[in-house]
């Protein structure tokens, strides 16, 4: 967790403070989180997966995550038995329904990999997408503007996936909105959405992560968003009339409500070719991640 702000809390996918907080999910949304309720067990099993394959990651922030206390903590070795050299010599016959059981988990988890890589829209008129639309790994982000942990990765480690993956058109990088950080992260990320109706969301995304923002520094506001308009050329009039617009408020709204039906309670958070990863992790665990993926799906490595 960060250490500059205390995380906003999710109801029912929307930020505290947020436009419309109180009201419930429209039915439309209500009904894609029922349809992914089932993928919640499985999302825990994909996790085990690649926590074993990049070492693993502490919570409370440890691993650059900003949002509620969360993750799994690795376990430490046993001490040395005694017993240990007496064990050797027994005989265990397998127990037929414990492998059954271990089987089953295999199988949840390709599951839960498949459902998870379902997420990705592959849209081909998505201006928050940045890539190829047959890209062999989609990496699905879920941040915040005003979390420092997404902009460490957005000006460190983001830059280099898209020179080394994107621009090879090995990599296809999808935004989501997840505004933790209360109502000036929810107006940044109305700004966003408000900016790509003008195919301008990654340069606003480029200038507002570059501002290093903060939940408590007081810079974000609505005259901030306007300026940042009119330095990108945007038509201001028509980006002001954006952050009012309802429709682009239940757009933020339905991707947080989908963040937490994943059980997402931090930021940054990815889902990479199926596997979720959470947290500003080193450029080499984003990496290793991408190029397993990426051999999975049997495409080469630039």
């Amino acid at each position: 967790m960060s250490t500059q702000d205390s995380p906003s809390t999710v109801t029912d996918g929307v930020t505290d403070g947020a436009p419309d907080a109180g009201q419930e999910p429209s039915t439309e949304r209500a009904g894609s989180r029922g349809l992914l309720a089932p993928a919640v067990v499985l999302v825990v099993v994909a996790a085990l997966a690649v926590a074993a394959m990049t070492g693993g990651s502490s919570s409370n922030g440890a691993d650059g995550v900003d949002g509620a206390d969360g993750g799994v903590a690795a376990g430490s070795e046993a001490a040395a038995d005694p017993l240990d050299d007496i064990a050797e010599d027994l005989v265990v016959e397998p127990d037929p329904e414990q492998q059954e059981a271990i089987a089953e988990e295999q199988v949840s988890e390709e599951e839960a990999r498949a459902q998870l890589d379902a997420l990705a829209t592959r849209d081909p008129d998505d201006p928050r997408a940045l890539g190829e639309v047959d890209a062999p790994v989609v990496m699905i982000e879920w941040a915040d503007f005003l979390c420092p942990f997404c902009g460490v990765f957005a000006r460190d480690t983001e830059t280099v996936l898209i020179e080394r993956y994107v621009d090879t058109g090995l990599l296809r990088i999808e935004w989501r909105d997840l505004p933790f950080q209360g109502e000036e992260a929810f107006l940044a990320a109305l700004g966003g959405q408000a900016a790509a109706e003008q195919d301008a969301f990654w340069d606003y995304h480029e200038v507002l992560f570059a501002a290093d923002l903060r939940r408590a520094d007081g810079r974000m506001g609505r005259d901030f968003l306007l300026d940042v308009a009119a330095d990108l050329d945007l038509d201001v009039a028509a980006f002001e009339a954006d952050l009012d617009d309802p429709a682009l408020a239940e757009r933020v709204q339905s991707e947080a409500v989908l963040a937490q039906s994943l059980g997402i309670t931090g930021t940054p958070a990815f889902i990479i070719g199926g596997y979720p990863l959470v947290g500003a992790q080193p450029l080499e665990v984003f990496v290793s991640v991408i190029e397993n993926a990426a051999l999975e799906a049997g495409a080469e490595l630039p």
